[in-house]
């Protein structure tokens, strides 16, 4: 997320085209607080760029090695909420 924020900054003076902003985010931790911070920090950023919204966040925790996402239906979740976009 920081390299999207850093090399996105550059956009700020000009004619975006961007509206909508999704987040999917993993970690290792499964607790609900977890995604928050990071969703905290991409609402400040997108906070920015008045014509953009923060349109839907997904998050899969419990990711702790490879491969441990496989078969987890947050990846379903995934693929729908792009398709939908």
């Amino acid at each position: 997320m920081k390299t999207l924020i850093d090399r996105m900054n550059a956009m700020y003076s000009q004619d975006y085209k961007f509206r909508e902003v999704y987040m999917l985010s993993t970690a290792a931790e499964d607790e609900e607080w977890v995604p928050k911070r990071a969703e905290a920090g991409l609402t400040g950023w997108i906070d920015c760029y008045p014509k953009c919204e923060l349109k839907g966040t997904l998050f899969c925790g419990g990711v702790d090695a490879p491969r441990t996402i496989e078969g987890n239906a947050k990846l379903q979740e995934a693929y729908e909420l792009g398709k939908n976009c």
